[in-house]
């Protein structure tokens, strides 16, 4: 602002000139509508920072949350992993105690009372499976363990179908129409089977070695030409597929599109045993792989096991076969070529010990022989 400091003629000093100043009333407001702007600017501001803040701190929060869940979890595993594992131990001290109620060592008399694995113990040694209502729970701790035990002798021994290779190849054949597959695949799936197996370098028919079929393949490999190791190894020979182990749809090929559901013959074979089938835990499918057993008397060998056709069906007893004469006398009508293929006991067993705890689930899949008292184990998977 500018002042007028000169005196007039009368002496008096002028009236300060108030309006000089451009617009005096309108520039205050324009000062009040700036230091309002900035101050509205600054508050978006300091939101804007509170916001980012929440944000990040949010951010921690998550995952902090999710590295405490993770930690959890991980915790939880290590404890199902340690249960199941365990489950091994439990399943040889059911042997164990199976072995004594079959010898007569232990008995529904003279069991203790709180023995809660004696009935376990009594089934299995039966010779039938610990699996669904039978299986072992076992709690301990803040988890628990789950146990199956059956028999893997219940299967056919893929590497003992016979004693020379016109029983192998009858064996085969029955084992691929159990599984549903269709009569005119059924010589690919056998000759190709016994060239993979058998220690020349022929190819046969509907066959193949590896000079003629294997070496030529874009990822090369040499036929095995002795036993199989895995069941598995059947998906590696020229006409076998997924389909064919494990069921599915496949084409029969005689009329176009033509398609046909098989049930497959994985559940069927097994590469353990002497090649004989244990007739108290084998299923109906297995049964019916053997010499001249159809449908009916299959079921016939399972009714009699399972004591169906008990006169006293109240009464608690074991109706398992005691032995191959057993089941000869009980099931007079079977023929006597099965006599070489069948046995009423195992020791090779399929244990599947599930460890809990929680939520998380591990799971534990192994092959193990039991004699004298001693487990060996012979395969071993986890989480199969």
């Amino acid at each position: 602002m500018e002042m007028n400091h000169d005196i007039t003629a009368d002496g008096a000093r002028p009236v300060v000139d108030r309006v000089k100043r451009p617009g005096g009333r309108q520039s205050f407001a324009a000062a009040t509508l700036v230091r309002r702007c900035d101050e509205g600017s600054a508050l978006i501001v300091v939101i804007w920072i509170i916001g980012l803040l929440a944000v990040v701190i949010s951010s921690f929060a998550f995952e902090a949350h999710l590295e405490a869940r993770i930690t959890s979890y991980y915790r939880k595993r290590g404890k199902a992993e340690s249960l199941a594992k365990s489950g091994l131990d439990v399943a040889r001290l059911l042997m164990v105690k199976s072995s004594k109620v079959k010898s007569g060592e232990l008995t529904d008399e003279n069991k203790k009372d709180d023995d809660r694995w004696f009935d376990a113990a009594k089934v299995l040694s039966e010779g039938l499976p610990l699996a669904g209502g039978a299986r072992v729970v076992e709690p301990l701790g803040d988890g628990t363990i789950t146990v199956d035990v059956e028999s893997e002798q219940g299967r056919r021994n893929i590497n003992a179908l016979g004693k020379n290779e016109k029983e192998v190849e009858a064996a085969f054949d029955r084992i691929l129409e159990v599984g549903g597959v269709p009569e005119e695949f059924r010589l690919g799936q056998i000759d190709s089977f016994m060239d993979w197996t058998d220690p020349d370098a022929t190819p046969r028919q509907a066959g193949a070695e590896t000079e003629d079929y294997y070496s030529t393949l874009p990822e090369p490999y040499k036929a095995r030409n002795g036993p199989l190791d895995d069941v598995e190894e059947l998906l590696q020979l020229k006409n076998f597929n997924r389909t064919i182990l494990y069921g599915g749809v496949i084409s029969t090929g005689k009329v176009d599109k033509e398609s046909v559901s098989i049930s497959g013959i994985r559940d069927l074979l097994t590469v353990y045993g002497d090649g004989k089938v244990n007739v108290n835990t084998a299923s109906e499918r297995v049964l019916r792989t053997l010499p001249n057993v159809d449908e009916i008397t299959a079921r016939a060998i399972i009714e009699e096991r399972q004591g169906l056709g008990a006169v006293d069906k109240g009464k608690k007893e074991n109706t398992s076969f005691k032995n191959v004469d057993d089941l000869y006398r009980r099931i007079p009508e079977l023929d006597p070529l099965v006599r070489n293929y069948v046995a009423t006991d195992s020791a090779i067993y399929r244990v599947t010990s599930i460890g809990t705890v929680g939520t998380v689930q591990v799971k534990v899949w192994a092959i193990v022989r039991f004699e004298n008292g001693a487990l060996t184990v012979l395969r071993w998977r986890e989480n199969d």
